[in-house]
């Protein structure tokens, strides 16, 4: 890690042009966001400067006629409040629920390698809302760089522990109940959770 303890990998694997960086007292960030034809799509790395605090968030959010917007929303974080574990979190605003992959036994080593393993994912995500949305640009060079290729392997990573999360009971939905395999079937249909369920 750098900086103390602060962890900075997004924009070691961005597109520099598009990558914009903000801080004050309390936060240190960085983000990349497209919009355009009532697309929104943002990457964003926080570190908070006041507590032990990270997060690496992949959101995207159509808007939709009469008003409404459909988001769909992916992070890999840790804080001190609420759930404390580093975990992964995933909102499926169709069935209005939260589902949380817990990955324990981790070190701040391999902790990084599951949040570059979530960075590359990030690449299958941005893939289909160009698809599903007809966007000509090439979203995938907006938001990165050539060396985003080379995080293949940590994404292997990231997709065992997810694998071993499951086994181990610990991907669960907001009342923290742990998902079954009947409800592990459903949830590979979610187009934004299927990269992370390919294992």
């Amino acid at each position: 890690m750098s900086k103390k303890n602060y962890i900075y990998i997004l924009s070691q694997y961005t597109n520099p042009k598009h990558i914009k960086h903000y801080t004050d007292n309390e936060i240190d960030e960085y983000r990349i966001t497209y919009h355009k034809e009532g697309m929104h799509i943002t990457i964003t790395e926080k570190n908070s400067l006041l507590e032990e605090e990270y997060g690496l968030n992949f959101k995207s959010a159509k808007y939709i006629v009469e008003g409404r917007t459909d988001i769909k929303e992916s992070m890999i974080h840790h804080h001190q409040k609420g759930h404390t574990s580093r975990h992964l979190q995933f909102k499926i605003q169709s069935q209005k629920e939260t589902i949380r992959i817990v990955l324990n036994d981790i070190d701040d080593t391999d902790y990084e390698k599951c949040i570059k393993g979530f960075l590359y994912l990030s690449q299958y995500l941005i893939e289909k809302e160009q698809k599903e949305n007809n966007i000509k640009d090439n979203l995938i060079d907006y938001f990165f760089n050539e060396k985003i290729q080379e995080l293949g392997t940590q994404k292997n990573f990231l997709l065992d522990k997810i694998s071993r999360a499951f086994s181990n009971r610990q991907i669960t939905n907001e009342r923290n109940q742990a998902v079954d395999s009947k409800k592990l079937s459903e949830l590979k249909k979610e187009t934004h959770l299927k990269p992370f369920l390919d294992w």
